[in-house]
């Protein structure tokens, strides 16, 4: 009687050689680059939806305020001061309604006033949000300006990246993107 079957040999070959490819295949793909790649293109949908957002209201709504401060949204506390510089300020909470449309959330423009209703139905937060990376919207009420920024992670899309987006966004901020009417406030 004859016994077919792989030997030990064999499959430690083959075991071998999966490993290989296995550890090659997450080296070149780096996953955790691709979360990040993830992440920013989620950063880049949620403010282009608030620049398309604020930008309807603006037309929309008669006498339209978008707020004279700069109101950060990290976590849940939302941070109001003049934000100068690289959104240096001290954190107070708000509780529950930070991300409401109403004009009391992180963003201070009522887009609930929009004739068709608000287009958002509750305010983005950075998909990391957190300390390091959080949104940051900043108002000019004088000339219905405005500009929303948010801090990128992957190196495809940072200051100096394949992609660059931070740099080359057309604002003042070399190591944030920024979107609006009005990238130096």
């Amino acid at each position: 009687m004859k016994k077919t079957g792989f030997t030990l040999v064999e499959l430690l070959i083959v075991i071998g050689i999966l490993a290989i490819l296995t550890a090659a295949v997450v080296v070149i793909l780096n996953p955790a680059e691709l979360l990040r790649q993830a992440r920013d293109s989620q950063r880049f949908s949620d403010l282009d939806s608030v620049k398309n957002a604020i930008s309807l209201y603006l037309v929309d709504v008669t006498d339209p305020s978008v707020g004279s401060s700069c109101y950060m949204y990290t976590g849940a506390t939302t941070t109001t001061t003049n934000c100068g510089g690289l959104f240096t300020a001290s954190y107070s909470a708000t509780g529950s309604t930070t991300r409401v449309t109403d004009g009391t959330g992180w963003i201070p423009v009522n887009f609930d006033a929009i004739s068709g209703g608000s287009p958002l139905s509750v305010l983005p937060i950075d998909p990391s949000h957190g300390t390091t990376y959080f949104y940051a919207y900043a108002g000019g009420s004088t000339a219905l300006t405005f500009e929303i920024n948010a801090f990128l992670e992957s190196t495809k899309y940072i200051n100096g990246g394949g992609s660059d987006k931070e740099s080359t966004d057309g604002g003042d901020e070399a190591q944030a993107y920024e979107a609006g009417t009005d990238l130096t406030l």
